[in-house]
């Protein structure tokens, strides 16, 4: 087998290659990208890279075929109040050969030593989902023996991404009287200084001053500062933001089944539609045999002063939301203010973020128990 960098020409066969994985948990799926492959990381950051793992079949008229890849994203990201370029971990995929697995380890160390120099990275971050890619952390950073040649990996930080899908009959507004407003020219400096202000407390986040966020809006295909949703007090203070957003088009995500649990959920929900109350799910291909897609709408760029304030913007984006759209957005641990509000009917499902490092690194100083810092991942970047 042959290690690669993926070409613009390549995109075609990543996309067969890559929609073949399901997604695992209480619900299986499958990750479309029909339009481009790449979309994704060009929303995350402009420098990125892909490693292809290829199989030398040794036939002139027949492409070599593809057992594995595993795409690395480069940003500009604060921790501990500096700003550090680290390197992310995307799309972690292997095929069920053996061979392929072992092949992968041989080269994932002098891969990451490759992207931190040449990029000029400090550290290197995954994100996978808990219950849902245990192949992608066997075959990528979970060795078998001591003789397997891979990272250290450290878990950083746990975090809930939480599916809104209804509300409950005798759910209220907690505070109906909140002023909410969409961005626009007259307020537009005012919700950046807020955004650096709350993203500045947190590491990984992404904005830190005005240049920042409009780099990161600039990359932000579809997103516009009329899009977010701004919470004012009396005084006319920001109290509480956040940008529903839907990656239909760039990124679909098609249910392929419904575990026991998942499907009764899917039923109530079915119920709950007819009296108002929820937002049903789309039916499996195992039902439909037709690919259809999850509809939903990301929470980004989410803060909020206060419980209150954020169930208030939750029942704005919930309404202004189409009538088949649940939301879905990032709870960390340590942030209770995002728990999914009791009147309300959610999901959740779990994720960890970790920190790789070469055998022969001591682990960094922010890993330690008693740094308390929260982190910031936007859910689009979960999967």
């Amino acid at each position: 087998m042959k290690l690669e960098i993926a070409k613009p020409e390549d995109a075609e066969a990543l996309h067969k290659f890559y929609k073949q994985f399901l997604v695992r948990g209480s619900i299986e799926v499958k990750i479309d990208r029909n339009q481009d492959f790449f979309a994704p990381y060009d929303i995350q950051s402009d420098k990125h890279i892909t490693y292809l793992l290829k199989s030398d079949l040794g036939r002139a008229n027949q492409p070599d075929k593809i057992e594995g890849m595993a795409s690395f994203v480069i940003q500009d990201v604060l921790i501990d109040n500096e700003v550090t370029t680290v390197a992310f971990g995307r799309d972690l995929r292997i095929s069920s050969s053996r061979q392929a697995a072992l092949e992968w380890t041989r080269h994932f160390l002098p891969v990451m030593d490759e992207v931190l120099k040449t990029f000029g990275c400090k550290y290197f971050f995954a994100v996978l989902s808990v219950n849902g890619q245990a192949k992608a952390q066997n075959a990528f950073f979970r060795p078998r023996n001591l003789k397997r040649p891979l990272p250290n990996n450290y878990p950083y930080r746990r975090f809930n991404m939480v599916s809104v899908h209804g509300r409950l009959p005798w759910a209220k507004n907690p505070l109906p009287n909140l002023k909410i407003k969409h961005g626009h020219a007259s307020n537009k400096d005012a919700l950046i200084e807020y955004v650096c202000k709350k993203s500045r407390g947190k590491n990984l986040a992404t904005v830190w001053d005005a240049e920042s966020f409009y780099e990161k809006i600039k990359h932000w295909k579809g997103l516009k500062i009329e899009d977010f949703l701004i919470a004012f007090d009396k005084n006319e203070n920001i109290v509480g933001c956040m940008a529903p957003w839907s990656s239909g088009g760039i990124q679909d995500f098609i249910p392929m089944h419904y575990s026991m649990p998942a499907n009764n959920f899917r039923q109530f929900l079915k119920f709950g539609k007819m009296f108002g109350w929820t937002r049903t799910l789309t039916k499996p291909f195992s039902r439909l045999q037709i690919e259809a897609s999850l509809n939903f709408k990301y929470l980004c760029f989410l803060n909020s002063e206060n419980s209150d304030v954020f169930e208030s913007l939750l029942w704005r984006a919930y309404d202004e939301a189409e009538e088949n759209e649940f939301l879905v957005y990032n709870q960390v641990r340590s942030e209770y203010i995002y728990r999914s509000p009791y009147n309300w009917i959610a999901a959740k499902q779990p994720f960890g973020v970790y920190l790789l490092q070469p055998p022969n690194i001591e682990a960094p100083a922010f890993l330690h128990p008693s740094n308390e810092k929260s982190i910031e991942i936007e859910p689009f970047f979960n999967i």
